[in-house]
């Protein structure tokens, strides 16, 4: 792991502003009525999980996204500056409405809507370099991503993650920087549609030729890692708890996961702590803006005496490698806090 790297993570990815409504029945709104649920959540979203969750566990964070001068974003960015997450590397579009998702959690599933404008033009991930991390989280594009490719020949390990292809193609080789990548976290769904298997066993063994470190996360029957190289498969089942809000669980796992890595943990450790951290965080309303910070991961350990020997590392876990950063953590500013394009 780079011990002169400047941060512990760089996150670059797709940046969002989410607003979650919980509490929906599973029969509604119906076209022409009205529901009132509780109070509403506004947080920012995307790459901006991974960011988050992981500055609450104690790991310096450097945010590289691209997003737009609204309100709503202006409000977000202070928010990753109060979490102490660097943004200086984001690029503010003048003009440009970040994406904003409406997650709408109902009893027994959610839904989500997202509005979206034309990319204004220059963008992060196609970028050259970012500051250098121990570990980067990033959502993988159709094409190419040269700072990804640099950063693994600085020896930074790269946690690949993907979303729904709407194209409808799931090709694996439109992942072009894929094979740049020590780990790659699809969900159940998108690893057999990308592998065209009926089963995530079958998907992971065809992911192993791939990239040195597949994870599948499967919902509510956990997740499951498999080593290409040592052959080591890992099943963690979940955390049995209440399930609140879904949005950004697999973006929070990823954090535990990049922690772990850093940690130099043992595999299935890498896992459950980024279990663990997921549990906490669905068992609540607000998706990643309710992400524990590690003492209160180590707090829910110790008060659940049912998950035994597996998670009784956590307990003990202490970063003494957190890395330094390249340039103080700035407050909004008129100007912005990121560089602004053009």
């Amino acid at each position: 792991m780079r011990d002169t790297a400047h941060f512990d993570l760089l996150a670059c990815g797709l940046f969002f502003t989410d607003m979650t409504f919980t509490g929906l029945p599973s029969g509604g709104p119906r076209l022409g009525h009205e529901i009132r649920v509780g109070p509403y959540v506004q947080t920012p979203g995307g790459i901006a999980n991974s960011s988050i969750s992981a500055a609450r566990l104690g790991l310096s964070v450097c945010m590289a996204a691209d997003v737009g001068d609204d309100p709503m974003t202006v409000g977000a960015l202070a928010a990753l500056n109060e979490e102490g997450i660097e943004t200086c590397h984001a690029l503010v579009h003048t003009g440009w409405q970040t994406p904003l998702t409406v997650l709408l959690n109902y009893d027994d599933d959610r839904a989500l809507v997202t509005s979206e404008t034309a990319h204004p033009g220059d963008c992060m991930l196609r970028a050259d370099f970012h500051p250098s991390a121990r570990v980067a989280i990033t959502h993988l594009q159709p094409f190419p991503m040269p700072w990804l490719r640099n950063a693994a020949d600085a020896g930074t390990v790269v946690i690949g993650d993907t979303g729904w292809d709407g194209s409808g193609r799931w090709q694996l080789d439109e992942l072009i920087e894929l094979e740049h990548c020590q780990v790659f976290t699809p969900n159940e769904t998108e690893a057999l549609h990308y592998t065209r298997r009926d089963t995530p066993e079958e998907a992971i063994r065809v992911l192993a030729e791939r990239v040195p470190l597949p994870v599948i996360t499967l919902g509510a029957r956990g997740v499951m890692a498999l080593d290409a190289g040592t052959g080591e498969f890992v099943h963690v089942p979940p955390i049995p708890g209440p399930v609140v809000d879904t949005g950004g669980a697999g973006d929070v796992f990823s954090s535990g996961l990049a922690a772990g890595l850093i940690g130099g943990l043992p595999l299935a450790e890498v896992l459950r702590l980024g279990t663990v951290v997921s549990a906490l965080t669905i068992s609540r309303p607000g998706g990643a803006s309710t992400a524990p910070a590690l003492d209160e991961v180590k707090e829910f350990v110790r008060a659940r005496p049912d998950l035994g020997a597996d998670y009784g590392f956590v307990a003990d876990l202490s970063w003494d490698w957190a890395g330094s950063r390249s340039c103080r953590t700035r407050a909004l500013a008129d100007d912005g806090v990121a560089t602004r394009a053009g």
